[in-house]
């Protein structure tokens, strides 16, 4: 079993039976334990923040990581159009999980490539906010602060 509670670093917590899961066997301690506070982290940055919505066109700044990861289903779930930016080793593995398309940071600029989004989630913090901005739909979604990409 996995799962999480609040206010809880410890070996053994108690909690609901509805914030626990059977640990896939193909899934370690590790993995199973850091799953939640990563999806969450995702969940809540798209849909509680960003606002997703169906055909929104969002970028995942750091699709690759283990919050990018969750980002990237967690918005093809929610049947938008997904864009993720990773590292030429991880190309094919943010396309496995769902990205519509994928950018190589390490070959080009996709913020610079002329394409615009209705949600930029930000898990990297590498590009300027006037680079977000110029990428950013008018009616774009953005934290608290106009004109921020939603950070991770």
């Amino acid at each position: 079993m996995f799962g999480s509670c609040r206010r809880a670093f410890a070996e053994y917590v108690c909690a609901s039976a509805k914030a626990l899961a059977l640990k896939p066997e193909n899934v370690t301690f590790a993995q199973a334990a850091s799953a939640p506070l990563a999806a969450f982290t995702a969940l809540q940055g798209l849909r509680d923040k960003g606002k997703i919505q169906a055909e929104h066109r969002v970028l995942v700044n750091g699709a690759a990581g283990g919050v990018g990861t969750l980002a990237v289903q967690i918005a093809k779930a929610f049947d938008a159009d997904v864009t993720g930016v990773c590292s030429t080793r991880n190309l094919e593995h943010v396309r496995s999980i769902g990205a519509d398309r994928v950018v190589d940071y390490t070959r080009e600029d996709f913020a610079g490539d002329g394409q615009r989004y209705d949600l930029i989630f930000d898990l990297v913090g590498n590009r300027s906010l006037p680079a977000f901005r110029r990428i950013l739909k008018p009616k774009g979604i953005t934290s608290e602060r106009e004109g921020r990409p939603i950070r991770g």
